[in-house]
């Protein structure tokens, strides 16, 4: 668990879990987070909180950043276009706090087992471990990374990315070998078990993803390394070493009067982790009556952030205290070295036996503990399988809760009421208009019932909201087309083109804007670029009947545009295809224009 050695296997079994159990799955690691990644950030917390001393050592961070953190929660609610920087702020840091973790343990690790890293040996091993984040990276912020709503991709170009991908690969390779090697010639394979260990694990987080997505057809998004089974072993890893190092600190102050009570002190990290996660998403969305799982992720980001920040302060090698007891053998002598309040609890009151101070600690233990069970409520009554009377009672608990109305919009489509979608569709926009499934799903509906109006304001509206969208780019430029609106159908036709070059029929429909327009020449270009680029499989049953129409189409523009030559050589390329695939509807209208004679041109 704290080298990672149960990654491949438990990656495996989540794979394959969540192809046949997702739902499942998805309220399994809900449900785990409370035991094992919301303590986690707890650690953390305690650590720097616990007493007096430490939290004037780090009162920048304990004071000043958590203000600064508190006031970002207001801001990111009162201004929601802030809410997908936050998020991926917090996504691509993520995989680099993992990577810093891993690095660390692996060198806390070879110094354990007798190795000394030189600078030189350090830096090789550094550099892998950066090198397989950096590869992470490229492959979220690149163009060929699928658009999301609630991410702000780098437009970094995707085959440059794969080029720089490969080239991280490289580098963690040689240079890790260049420095794991260096350090097992002095201690042994057998010593260097745990830093080798978690060289390979930060290859199965970060690298095997890419490497299955170039040599199979398995495919994981980036995202897949900042959350879920990651996000749970790494919150694993670490609690494992938070709980050796307050053991062996108890140990170490008490001087032997008291041991160290493993469960007393997990069940404050439980707690504490529910009273950072769970009671604020719940009240800001009540109070500012937004999104519950917007606000959800709102406060996650920022506990995250914090996090970040506070443990790369605090658990630093180069702090004697924190070194002693990290890497000594034997239990380390007391540290006396600051005044005797400094020992003191932050909040001594809170913590001490009056009656007052215990009332008060249940009262919110029992307080904590009943949200926490609702929250875990809310969540199964809002899952993918959940009926009519569940998805009532979720409404009972937060009617701000979006995934109510998208679950109940879904069943009503299935139940062919879809005018009863599009209204509940638009309960769930009024409350969250950055909900990205929501507004597609909106998109879609509006589009198949034939209001054109309606479905093209709502594109308009999204491609407001959201960064380029390639269904909403072109759904919107063929209802702008069907509507007149030919220039704002050539812009957002364009602009899927150039989002997604390799979806050759957006060819055609930019050529029948342009058509609509009165641009022959301009319709002409993509009738023949898409004919151009389907040259080689025109006799592929799935593209000929399109190929053909094409076809036809550019014939009749070079007509047109008294291009006579060239408008007969198409036809003739139609007619002998058509022949040969049995189009019959093709071939007789390739029959009928090659019978018109061709106008002369004066």
């Amino acid at each position: 668990m704290g080298c990672g050695a149960w990654s491949l296997p438990l990656l495996a079994v989540m794979f394959y879990l969540s192809r046949s159990q997702a739902i499942a799955v998805s309220f399994a690691f809900y449900f785990l987070g409370v035991f094992c990644n919301q303590p986690h950030y707890m650690a953390t917390i305690y650590r720097a909180y616990r007493t007096r001393g430490d939290f004037h050592k780090y009162r920048f961070f304990t004071v000043y950043v958590s203000v600064f953190v508190l006031l970002t929660v207001v801001v990111v609610h009162l201004a929601p276009g802030l809410f997908p920087w936050l998020l991926t702020f917090y996504l691509t840091w993520s995989p680099w706090h993992y990577t810093g973790q891993n690095f660390g343990i692996a060198m806390m690790l070879a110094r354990r087992a007798g190795a000394q890293p030189s600078r030189l040996d350090r830096n090789f091993i550094w550099w892998s471990y950066f090198a397989s984040y950096a590869a992470w990276f490229l492959a979220l912020h690149n163009t060929g990374t699928p658009s999301q709503a609630t991410l702000v991709i780098l437009p970094i170009p995707a085959e440059v990315a794969r080029i720089g991908i490969m080239f991280f690969l490289a580098l963690y390779l040689v240079a890790g070998a260049f420095g794991h090697l260096r350090l097992v010639r002095t201690v042994g394979w057998s010593a260097m078990a745990g830093p080798l260990t978690l060289f390979v694990t930060q290859f199965l987080w970060f690298l095997l993803p890419e490497v299955l997505h170039e040599t199979t057809a398995m495919d994981f998004p980036p995202t897949y390394a900042s959350a879920g089974i990651l996000a749970f072993m790494h919150c694993a890893q670490y609690l494992w070493i938070t709980t050796y190092y307050a053991r062996r600190e108890s140990d170490a102050d008490s001087a032997g009067t008291h041991s160290f009570r493993p469960w007393r002190y997990y069940f404050i990290l439980i707690v504490g982790g529910i009273a950072l996660f769970i009671p604020g998403p719940w009240i800001a969305s009540r109070v500012f009556g937004h999104d519950l799982v917007e606000s959800f992720f709102i406060f996650a980001a920022l506990v995250n952030l914090h996090h970040f920040i506070l443990d790369g302060a605090i658990w630093k090698l180069r702090d004697g205290r924190i070194a002693r007891l990290l890497l000594g053998r034997n239990p380390p002598a007391p540290d006396h070295a600051g005044a005797e309040s400094d020992d003191a609890p932050v909040f001594g009151w809170l913590g001490g036996p009056s009656a007052g101070a215990r009332a008060l600690r249940y009262g919110a233990v029992i307080a904590l503990v009943a949200i926490a069970t609702v929250d875990q409520t809310q969540f199964w009554l809002t899952l993918k399988n959940s009926g009519s009377p569940a998805l009532a009672i979720a409404q009972i608990f937060n009617p701000e809760d979006t995934r109510i109305y998208f679950q109940r919009a879904q069943q009503l489509v299935a139940a062919g009421r879809r005018d009863e979608a599009i209204a509940t569709l638009r309960q769930a926009a009024a409350i969250n208009p950055r909900n990205g499934p929501v507004q597609q799903m909106l998109g879609e509906l509006l589009y198949q019932s034939g209001d054109t109006a309606a479905a093209l304001a709502q594109y308009d509206r999204m491609a407001d909201l959201f960064r380029p969208d390639l269904v909403v780019l072109v759904n919107s430029g063929i209802l702008a087309s069907q509507r007149g609106d030919h220039a704002k159908a050539k812009a957002r036709l364009e602009a899927a083109l150039r989002l997604a070059p390799e979806k050759l029929e957006l060819h055609l429909y930019l050529a029948e804007a342009l058509e609509g327009g009165g641009d022959a020449p301009g319709a002409r270009r993509e009738y023949e670029a898409y004919l151009e680029a389907h040259r080689a499989d025109a006799g592929d049953p799935r593209v000929t009947p399109t190929y053909l129409a094409a076809a036809l189409k550019a014939g009749d523009l070079d007509r047109a545009l008294s291009d006579n030559v060239a408008a007969r050589t198409w036809y003739e390329r139609t007619l002998e295809l058509a022949k040969s695939t049995g189009q019959t509807g093709a071939e007789a209208a390739a029959r009928q224009r090659l019978s018109v004679p061709a106008p002369i041109n004066r």
